[in-house]
């Protein structure tokens, strides 16, 4: 079915037209609160939404809605089909306001007095109780006793203490000092509970434990390269829901994006499963998957020159003995790894991604290191079908050699026809018996 926009005189429809706008096309929420909003905004008599009815991003704020309520894009909020208020209706409409505005304070003013008084009242009815009369005096004083009044915070109740007695301490006052020191107190805790970035600020030890990085310093160093760009970054909601708008698509509840990243390098270096960390911070488990996947994007597409591959100068400078003594032009060592991934229900991937060496479905990687032990390439993402000929062929890897270079590998890699072409040569370990690699 086409998807529609819902909205009165709206024309958008799920094509390549809207694709280009950038628009993007909502179900309405299963949220009850959120769905009557959507539902009071369209204004449509006698309707209700089904399972086919959809509203674009042309009528919400930035294009996205938001899980806030007090957010102006909780809802949509913009209708072409709704007549345009003139300036002098604004001007009125604002004079109005200002009277309502006026009249609602003197009647808080009146409210407040009113509450004083009340006040006042019921603290010098609950004194009266708790207070202890001192010794009789022998003369008979027909005078009232003065009262003085003392104000606190506490939502305007009045400390009132009669002069020549002695009161006891009001046990609803005790009361809420003792609540308010627990909120206090839960607070911290809560505080402590919750992960930050605050957990490895100028800590340089626990910096490296959970990100790798060699201290804080680095860590804000490359935050804040990566700070202008994670600013207009859209975050990945699926294949069907995620566009090339350079809009951001994250309201104000959720993880800041320093943490945001933090978390992502916790996942990257300790390895922690995903309901770990988004209890650790405190977001649920879709939140966090969400993010992991836009940041490692970021990261992938802003990091890539900062380990280039290698020129042949600095392998030969940085080459081991032993390399440089028999095997002098080695460029890089090379070998396919796999990963583990969820078995897909098409056929066809399944059949693409089994690998017959894992008995699993994988995705299959060629990672190449210097002589030295540094990683100086990694491919792109294979189906774990692929062979180690056809990924090396068409990886990218043999354009980066130079003429006079040589490959190390092991025995599943009949590629040596490929190298020749580049006037490069391949060397293999020596099988069982052979004292020697082979050429």
């Amino acid at each position: 079915m086409v998807k529609t926009c819902c909205v009165y005189k709206c024309r958008n429809v799920f094509n390549a037209d809207a694709r280009s706008r950038g628009v993007s096309f909502f179900r309405f929420p299963k949220d009850k609160r959120k769905r009557r909003v959507w539902v009071k905004a369209v204004n449509r008599d006698k309707w209700e939404p089904g399972d086919h009815s959809w509203i674009c991003s042309d009528h919400f704020l930035h294009g996205w809605h938001g899980e806030d309520p007090s957010d102006d894009n909780y809802g949509p909020t913009l209708f072409q089909y709704k007549v345009t208020r003139s300036e002098e209706d604004l001007i009125r409409e604002k004079r109005r306001l200002d009277r309502e505005s006026i009249k609602e304070k003197h009647d808080e003013e009146v409210l407040l007095k009113e509450r004083e008084t009340a006040s006042l009242q019921f603290s010098l009815l609950a004194h009266g109780s708790y207070c202890r009369a001192e010794e009789a005096s022998d003369d008979n004083d027909e005078d009232l006793c003065a009262i003085t009044t003392d104000t606190t915070d506490d939502v305007n109740i009045h400390l009132t203490c009669d002069s020549g007695m002695q009161c006891e301490d009001d046990p609803l006052l005790l009361e809420n000092r003792e609540l308010r020191q627990e909120i206090s107190r839960l607070r911290e805790e809560l505080g402590r509970h919750k992960w930050g970035v605050e957990r490895i600020k100028d800590n340089d030890g626990m910096t490296k434990f959970y990100t790798g990085l060699p201290s804080f310093a680095i860590f804000l160093w490359l935050f804040n390269y990566l700070a202008p760009k994670c600013s207009r970054m859209t975050y990945w909601r699926g294949q069907g829901q995620t566009t090339a708008s350079d809009r951001v698509r994250m309201s104000s509840s959720y993880l800041s994006p320093i943490d945001q990243f933090f978390a992502v390098l916790m996942r990257l270096k300790v390895g922690l499963f995903i309901q770990d960390i988004a209890e650790r911070f405190q977001i649920s488990s879709a939140s966090f998957s969400m993010i992991f996947t836009t940041w490692i994007s970021l990261l992938h597409a802003e990091l890539k020159f900062l380990n280039p591959f290698p020129s042949k100068d600095i392998i030969n400078r940085t080459m081991p003995q032993s390399f440089k003594v028999k095997y002098p032009s080695t460029r890089v060592i090379i070998d396919c790894t796999e990963l583990f991934i969820q078995t897909s229900s098409s056929i066809l991937n399944q059949s693409l991604t089994f690998s017959n060496y894992k008995h699993h479905t994988t995705v299959k990687y060629l990672v190449g290191i210097s002589p030295s032990g540094v990683i100086t390439f990694v491919s792109e993402g294979w189906p774990g079908k692929t062979s180690d000929r056809h990924l090396t062929e068409n990886c990218g890897l043999i354009s980066l050699l130079e003429p006079g270079d040589s490959v190390m590998a092991d025995k599943g890699f009949t590629i040596a026809d490929l190298l020749e072409k580049q006037q490069c040569f391949l060397n293999i370990p020596p099988f069982r018996g052979t004292m020697q690699f082979l050429k």
